[in-house]
């Protein structure tokens, strides 16, 4: 069996469209985690809560990672459910002034709803229009904090400097990780902050244009035309991690 010969540390945004993807590549693609242990560390993230990505995780009967990064970012857990990552959670929490901060900047603004969010360093919001914008910031920014666009009319409220690709970046120099021995796989228009920080990167099939515009100015991120387990492998295969133990 095919197996990766060099260390590799995979990172992915995990949803229905990895876990329901080609069942053949799939399989492939596990087959080639499992012969791969001493060189490959895994790292799930989700703009979702912890608990949805660890269900999706369980119930897709994939390898237990070394972190489920959720939340856009600002929960770290490790992947045997013993805890959180730290002292990278430690460090999120932190920066964060906490919900009744958050909840209080945001009470006498126009257009702008706070969401349900059960996210320990997250608020959720929705934006009903772009006018709105503005003011958010100009508010949010008062508190030490920033927006994260996650759809239209959707975005998060984060710690300042906090969002899913500094969270993996931190993490990266907490477990004294090469940027050169990492791929990261995005496909959302949130997903941008995972790129040009040193590390290779995918892009799975069908990401907006607003991704793959900011993403194509960097020379180490590949596109993919399919998604999910299929794209991961021809992402490995792309930048040499298969070749290299004779994939075809």
């Amino acid at each position: 069996m095919s197996s990766i010969s060099r260390p590799l540390i995979l990172s992915t945004i995990l949803d229905e469209s990895f876990t329901e993807s080609d069942k053949n590549d799939l399989s492939t693609l596990l087959d080639i985690f499992d012969s791969s242990q001493e060189n490959l560390r895994l790292v799930y993230m989700s703009h979702d809560n912890s608990e949805n990505l660890i269900q999706l995780a369980a119930k897709a009967e994939l390898p237990v990672p070394e972190m489920f990064l959720a939340d856009t970012g600002t929960t770290a857990l490790k992947g045997d459910g013993t805890g959180t990552i730290e002292p990278l959670q430690r460090s999120i929490i932190q920066l964060w002034p906490g919900k009744d901060a958050v909840h209080k900047a945001l009470s006498e603004l126009p257009g702008v709803k706070t969401l349900e969010d059960d996210a320990p360093c997250r608020q959720s919001i929705k934006i009903d229009n772009e006018e709105a914008v503005e003011a958010l910031k100009l508010k949010i920014d008062e508190i030490g904090c920033q927006i994260e666009r996650i759809g239209d009319h959707d975005a998060a409220i984060l710690p300042y400097g906090v969002d899913m690709g500094s969270s993996l970046g931190r993490w990266f120099v907490q477990e004294n990780i090469s940027p050169s021995q990492a791929i990261s796989f995005g496909v959302s228009a949130a997903d941008v902050s995972l790129f040009g920080r040193g590390w290779r990167g995918g892009i799975y099939a069908g990401a907006p244009e607003s991704l793959l515009k900011e993403a194509g100015e960097y020379h180490n991120v590949h596109v993919s035309k399919s998604t999910g387990a299929t794209a991961v492998l021809e992402t490995l295969r792309h930048f040499g991690w298969l070749e290299m133990t004779g994939v075809a």
